[in-house]
């Protein structure tokens, strides 16, 4: 071990495994050759610090194919990955990763210079903290391992078998501690986010019972016992249909305890609660109403915080926020009343916009969703509602938060769905073609005769005028799904597609083709459109119902605000006090709509 450390000082590489595999020296990427260079490699990193006899790797290489010297051949590639991971290393040296030791080859390095043996190591103290009641400490360890999680194991290379095996199991490893988060988490008070990490994982795996369990848990905490109800009879439903069994005695335990409203709480003051700014935190931190949401609603708790106001950017109508399944709530958006406005209360602030308020719920699952989606775990999720309700605002602080955090958002309005073919698409390559020119120009380069005027440089406010050759509408298709899986490769970068609805169909059969591709590419596609049509015998589905409607869909649809985030948004521009039959009435009036509510306060 020692001669390993000494190693990795005199060449500080590491090895990231976690999505496509990449070896670095210092901050260098390193070049690791041809796509059989790479699989050697692998074979190697699989058994990490092993001899793996040369017949085995020739037969893990090139199976019931090999060249004419395997051999000879499987030397060639061994010089070729010493070449690349050796700086300045003498043959056979302490220092040279990749050594010959009968009676094959070993890849020597300390396990804390691959991603994965530090994922492993994380969980395995996580574990001992755990086992000692230290759950906070249990926690922080775990964040940190999942945080390593870049996307699918060995990506490039699943299809050899070993790196396939190895990629299965530590993804089973990843779920076991997504798993041991949530109850470390659970144990914290912190519900809010066992929800929100929880929920995207469910859709993945909905038969995988301890994680239903524990987001079964955190639902009922946050006083969502339907939900939590649902989610156990949609899992028995999958069980039974998958599997022919039912569901465990552990989670049927589960079940039966939210039935009786016997399950713990846990330690709520332990639970974090975003509130309105300024002297009402407090107040509204001791008010239950915030923990537990009546009605349909999952208004937890209301935000003005650093990341909700919305004044100095556009606002379309429907500025507020998101709630998927709002159940009773009237939705009046479109015809605003005065009955019950606060007559002669001063309106001193412009009504064009309102702050982003109570939608902490869908902000934090998908802002859970764009980590996953933008670190390899690429997907597309889906805001729908009626119009009015905010779903171009919670987009947009959505985009914002992925700005923050230094990833690049391409954002187009979807429009003309009598336009031409691919008008979205057209507008989506052309700001690409702008913030990454050098790299758009390399992985578009083979296609530019296919694509045609897709692609042509033609002023941005003319682009509804192109017209892509339709010949062949598959091939127009995979060259744009392969440009911007390409592009990802190298960069992710979030796409978010506003009033779909409105979207052409060739543009809604691209981004079903595109939606086919992303579980294992470094890219998100975030849109925002009307609710889906009712499922019906007489009227078949369109492109865009099948699109919302798909299981590789994360689905947020919005409901009306909660009363309690009403009354935040009536303080932020009404400057007289407001009691709660009015806002009860401002409430009902408005469904919970931001733009109904906006048009209520510019009559009052």
């Amino acid at each position: 071990m020692s001669d390993q450390r000494r190693a990795r000082a005199a060449q500080g590489l590491r090895m990231r495994v976690f999505g496509t595999m990449v070896a670095l020296h210092g901050t260098r990427e390193l070049s690791l050759g041809a796509p059989r260079h790479r699989a050697l490699l692998g074979l190697l990193l699989v058994r990490l610090n092993q001899v793996v006899p040369v017949p085995q790797l020739i037969e893990e290489l090139w199976g019931d194919h090999p060249p004419r010297r395997p051999t000879a051949a499987l030397h060639t590639y061994i010089c070729h990955l010493r070449r690349a991971l050796s700086f300045g290393a003498r043959p056979g040296g302490p220092s040279m990763p990749v050594r010959h030791q009968a009676p094959g080859y070993v890849l020597a390095l300390d396990p804390d210079q691959v991603d994965a043996h530090q994922f492993e190591r994380l969980v395995i103290q996580a574990r001992c903290d755990m086992a000692v009641q230290d759950h906070r400490v249990a926690r922080d360890r775990l964040g940190a391992a999942l945080a390593l999680w870049r996307g699918v194991p060995y990506l490039e290379l699943v299809d050899y078998a070993p790196m396939a095996e190895e990629s299965a199991r530590l993804e089973q490893a990843r779920l076991t501690a997504v798993e041991l988060h949530a109850e470390t988490s659970l144990a914290l008070g912190e519900n809010d986010a066992v929800v929100a990490r929880l929920h995207p994982e469910a859709q993945r795996y909905p038969t995988r019972e301890s994680l239903i369990a524990y987001l079964m848990t955190g639902l009922y905490r946050l006083g969502r016992q339907a939900d939590a109800l649902r989610l156990f009879e949609r899992t028995r439903a999958h069980l039974a249909e998958e599997l022919g069994v039912d569901a465990g005695a552990e989670l049927q335990r589960i079940h039966a305890a939210i039935l009786r409203q016997e399950l713990p709480f846990g330690d709520r003051a332990a639970t974090r609660v975003e509130l309105t700014a300024g002297e009402d935190r407090a107040d509204a931190a001791a008010s239950p109403q915030a923990e537990h949401p009546t009605g349909g609603g999952h208004e937890d708790v209301v935000t003005c915080g650093a990341r909700s106001a919305l004044s100095h950017e556009r606002v379309e109508p429907g500025a507020g926020a998101a709630v998927p399944h709002t159940a009773g709530v009237p939705h009046t958006a479109g015809v605003p009343h005065t009955d019950g406005v606060p007559h002669g209360a001063g309106v001193s602030h412009p009504l064009t916009s309102l702050p982003f308020v109570g939608r902490t719920y869908e902000l934090t699952v998908l802002g859970a969703w764009a980590d996953a989606a933008l670190s390899g775990e690429g997907g597309l999720a889906a805001v729908t509602g009626q119009s009015g309700i905010g779903k171009t605002e919670l987009t947009m602080e959505v985009t914002r938060g992925a700005r923050e955090a230094g990833h690049e958002v391409i954002g187009v309005s979807c429009h003309g769905k009598d336009g031409p073919a691919y008008g979205v698409w057209a507008r989506i390559l052309r700001q690409l073609s702008h913030t990454r020119p050098e790299a758009f120009r390399m992985v578009s380069a083979r296609y530019s005769r296919l694509l045609g005027g897709l692609l042509s440089d033609v002023p941005s406010d003319a682009v509804e005028d192109v017209q892509p050759p339709l010949p062949a509408p598959f091939l127009v298709e995979d060259a744009v799904c392969a440009i911007l899986v390409a592009l990802a490769r190298r960069k992710p970068f979030l796409l978010v597609l506003d009033d779909l609805q409105s979207a052409d169909s060739s543009s809604l059969n691209l981004l079903h083709l595109l939606t086919c591709r992303l579980p294992e590419v470094p890219l998100g596609v975030l849109v925002a459109s009307a609710d889906p049509r009712p499922a019906s015998e007489s009227t078949p589905q369109t492109a865009l119902d099948h699109l919302l409607g798909s299981a590789r869909t994360l689905t947020l649809r919005l409901g009306g605000l909660s009363e309690q985030a009403v009354a935040a948004l009536v303080a932020t521009h009404v400057d007289a006090d407001v009691d709660a039959e009015a806002t009860l009435a401002l409430h009902q009036r408005s469904g919970g709509s931001p733009y109904a509510l906006r048009r209520l306060l510019s009559l009052a």
